[in-house]
């Protein structure tokens, strides 16, 4: 694409979006950040840290953080549950040589690259979604730490597309570098290819989602992104259930699942999949689709695929279970044979009669429970 149509475009992008005033809504979300990391991390007689004081924060990082509507702007679309974020601020709080290395990265000037490879190893083997393949945790927080340096596209696999797509120079080998080297090259190299815009980077990130993004990626199902259009909008739910849940949208039900995995049914006996500390259970790819959640018993270990009936017939969602299911008893040997949960607003008879000859599939109902109260004066 020639620069002068993305300068037509952008052009365009900012006369519905204010840069200045961008600029100071996140300096302030940054001065937020800057005191919990100094005065709570790093301050050694600070008390313990506290679900309240993370989740503010969090609302910072993350647009699926609890608290966080469709009008408040975060950092990025990290996938990585509320209930993980707090174990990891919480893990930090209590290992001197992690906010070390960390607070290292965040005030580094000539080697952030063999910084963030440190803290790679220093976190290997730890499922604390701080460190993994795509980056997202560490990145979301360079964001939130200096807003002016970092972009928001937090996701390796996303800054990979964007610098292919665009050609911009400079970027790493994304195959054989140190994720040091692919973090902070990739960083450089939309920060450097998008300067012409003269904008900063928070604007060129949600204009590169929000216009862009339609040229560059190919997959619409990328799991690990920049916030896209908030006109999309979630609540946090305090009190939750599968059988009677209080949703905006059924569309956010896969969201909803996720973000509050520990205090669903399902939580109770699955455990969300991290993979090289990056959680990966959402959207889970295959070369044969995308399976909508896949989570492991915590018992068994036995690997279950979750599908959500959308739109589709009963016919589709069976078929499309059973595919996924097969597809991961090949790939994903395991002791035992992989189960099936079909989520569904109701159970119809069609899809009772799907099912009756197959075994290890079951079937969960959720209903979508929204009312009004009368404001009395």
């Amino acid at each position: 694409m020639e620069k002068s149509k993305i300068q037509e475009l952008f052009i365009e992008y900012c006369k519905n979006n204010n840069s200045e005033a961008n600029k100071k809504l996140w300096d302030g979300k940054s001065n937020q950040f800057h005191t919990f990391w100094n005065e709570k991390i790093l301050n050694d007689d600070s008390h313990d840290l506290n679900e309240a004081e993370i989740d503010q924060i969090v609302r910072i990082l993350d647009r699926n953080g609890k608290g966080n509507t469709g009008d408040v702007e975060a950092v990025a679309k990290a996938m990585i549950p509320q209930g993980a974020w707090r174990r990891l601020f919480n893990e930090i709080k209590r290992d001197k040589d992690l906010r070390k290395v960390i607070n290292d990265i965040f005030n580094s000037t000539n080697d952030q690259a063999e910084l963030i490879d440190r803290l790679y190893q220093l976190n290997e083997g730890r499922k604390n979604n701080l460190t993994g393949k795509s980056g997202n945790a560490i990145n979301a927080m360079l964001v939130a730490f200096n807003p002016r340096k970092y972009t928001s596209v937090i996701s390796l696999k996303a800054r990979k597309k964007i610098i292919d797509y665009f050609q911009l120079e400079g970027s790493p080998d994304f195959e054989n570098d140190s994720p040091g080297e692919k973090i902070v090259l990739s960083n450089e190299a939309i920060i450097r290819g998008f300067s012409f815009l003269n904008a900063e980077p928070r604007m060129i990130s949600k204009f590169v989602y929000r216009t862009l993004k339609s040229f560059w990626d190919d997959d619409s199902q990328e799991p690990s992104v920049v916030e896209p259009d908030t006109s999309e909008v979630t609540e946090p739910i305090e009190s939750v259930s599968l059988d009677k849940s209080t949703f905006y949208m059924e569309k956010e039900l896969e969201n909803f699942l996720i973000k509050n995995w520990d205090k669903t049914e399902l939580g109770k006996d699955f455990d969300l999949i991290n993979e090289d500390g990056e959680l990966v259970s959402q959207q889970y790819q295959t070369k044969h689709g995308i399976i909508d959640i896949l989570v492991q018993d915590k018992k068994t270990k036995q690997y279950v695929v979750i599908e959500l009936k959308r739109n589709q017939t009963s016919d589709d969602t069976v078929g499309q279970i059973l595919r996924y299911l097969g597809w991961i008893e090949e790939n994903k040997p395991n002791k035992l044979p992989p189960k099936g949960i079909i989520i569904a607003s109701n159970f119809d008879e069609k899809l009772r009669l799907a099912l009756k000859k197959v075994k290890d599939v079951e079937v969960y109902s959720y209903q979508i429970d929204f009312k009004l109260k009368e404001f009395k004066q």
